[in-house]
């Protein structure tokens, strides 16, 4: 064998000691995984692949990030289910395989209606239950942490104003829960009082009429003089009279008649009749 041969069998002996096909192992997280969450999945390799190329069976129900040609990859399963993840790497000198198998339990889904019976107080707060998946649930109430229930469905009575929160806890197998929550306000339970004097004489003291209303929602109020004559009126909630005509004309110290008509955030209707004395 001249030297030539001799070089090239060599070198190709060496070659072949050192380029050899890549092999990959999956590695991913142990933890439980729930539908609708993601895992990442990355590589231990040997000789040096180039290239990768993952695909996941059944693919259905199954979102990518960022791509099916990288080192590593991240999946979000939408369906529980069993999925098996695979994993080609080559180089030039030839490719590998492997395989993993993921098992993912489908997540409960909490939601829930609320439905808020405002006549009368307290408030009624009912709630129905409509999550899927779950095997037990748990209601929590933000005005009282100490009260929770277990039950499907709930009732919340409310007997003061103020903004609350109900939250329900659906519970999922393998601890693969869901929450849903909702806000609510609750209105004062409502009320009008009338002034019977009111002295508009400029020295900052008692200068307008005005209903002292709480919870109402409407309200439509007229002011007649002891003639039956309209003098002034309005239909708005925190409106009020100062003690002068629609076209700014000072009235006269005496005793009006005032009609107010009104209807409450508890549903709840007002229509009194009273007078009112203006003194200068």
């Amino acid at each position: 064998m001249n030297r030539f041969l001799q070089t090239f069998f060599l070198l190709f002996i060496c070659i072949g000691a050192f380029a050899q096909v890549p092999t990959a192992t999956i590695v991913s997280p142990s933890a439980t995984l729930c539908s609708g969450t993601s895992l990442t999945f990355t590589t231990q390799t040997t000789n040096a692949p180039t290239a990768y190329s993952w695909s996941v069976s059944p693919s259905r129900s199954v979102n990518v990030l960022p791509d099916y040609s990288s080192p590593s990859i991240t999946f979000t399963f939408t369906s529980g289910g069993s999925y098996v993840i695979s994993l080609l790497v080559s180089n030039a000198t030839g490719t590998s395989i492997t395989t993993s198998t993921v098992f993912v339990t489908k997540s409960a889904t909490a939601a829930f209606n609320a439905s808020l019976t405002t006549t009368g107080f307290p408030n009624q707060l009912i709630l129905t239950n409509y999550s899927t998946n779950s095997i037990s649930n748990q209601w929590l109430f933000n005005d009282d942490p100490s009260v929770n229930t277990t039950s499907l469905n709930a009732v919340k009575n409310y007997s003061i104003s103020g903004s609350y929160s109900v939250t329900l806890i659906s519970y999922g197998n393998s601890g693969c829960n869901d929450t849903d929550s909702y806000a609510v306000r609750i209105a004062d339970s409502s009320g009008i009082t009338l002034p019977t004097v009111f002295s508009p004489n400029g020295d900052d003291i008692n200068e307008i009429f005005k209903p002292i209303a709480k919870g109402i929602s409407s309200m439509n109020v007229w002011i007649y003089n002891r003639y039956g004559t309209i003098i002034i009126k309005w239909d708005r909630v925190n409106s009020f009279w100062d003690g002068h005509t629609t076209s700014g004309e000072r009235c006269e110290a005496g005793v009006y008649f005032v009609i107010v008509e009104a209807t409450g955030f508890d549903g709840k209707a007002y229509k009194l009749k009273h007078s009112l004395t203006l003194v200068r």
